[in-house]
């Protein structure tokens, strides 16, 4: 591998504290990874991280500092994921990585809020996305940054989010306990409250 290349690729995983130097690396990288700048440098990038996020992915770096897991989520999501240098791919990136996740109520509010960024953005077509919650109290308390209880009570619901739906979003209910039928939107869907709080975080 040429030199320079990886004295970089070393450089950038002591930086996104994904290598530890070994025994028969040179002295220039344990001196490095042993240094209080390095420990600012990572500080001052993670907290950049968070600022960029905190802008454009409102509702579910809300969800993540409720529940405690912002840091460790945004750590992990920095050591595995070569990040654009451009901020506004950032927030896409971030919010795509979840998507697998294992808690189903993120996955939900990450995809949506991505859906209402693809959206905003210009981007065609509709998406829909899951929720075994319902969503209206959920977003609204996110929006405003108030703490809840997500209460699972059996039903499914499906968000769709589209350029052209009133506030750009719709919510229904599709599944209720013991009922075999699909459900289409109800009568307003209570949608308009925290849609119109939802607007104003962004």
């Amino acid at each position: 591998m040429n030199h320079l290349a990886n004295h970089q690729r070393i450089l950038l995983g002591l930086i996104r504290d994904t290598y530890t130097p070994r025994p028969h690396d040179d002295a220039y990288f344990h001196h490095v990874a042993a240094s209080a700048d390095l420990q600012e440098a990572r500080g001052n990038i993670f907290l950049w991280r968070v600022y960029v996020l905190e802008r454009t992915c409102v509702l579910t770096v809300e969800l993540l500092r409720q529940r405690g897991e912002l840091d460790t989520t945004l750590r992990s999501f920095m050591r595995t994921c070569n990040l654009s240098p451009f901020r506004e791919y950032q927030p896409l990136a971030f919010l795509e990585a979840l998507a697998d996740h294992g808690d189903a109520l993120l996955v939900s509010v990450s995809q949506f809020e991505l859906a209402l960024l693809k959206v905003r953005a210009g981007a065609p077509g509709t998406y829909r996305v899951a929720w075994t919650v319902d969503p209206h109290g959920v977003l609204h308390c996110l929006a405003q940054r108030l703490p809840f209880l997500a209460c699972i009570d059996g039903c499914r619901y499906v968000t769709t989010v589209a350029g052209a739906l009133p506030h750009g979003f719709t919510v229904e209910l599709v599944e209720a306990p013991g009922d075999d039928t699909m459900h289409g939107p109800g009568a307003g869907s209570g949608v308009s409250a925290p849609a119109e709080t939802i607007e104003e975080s962004y």
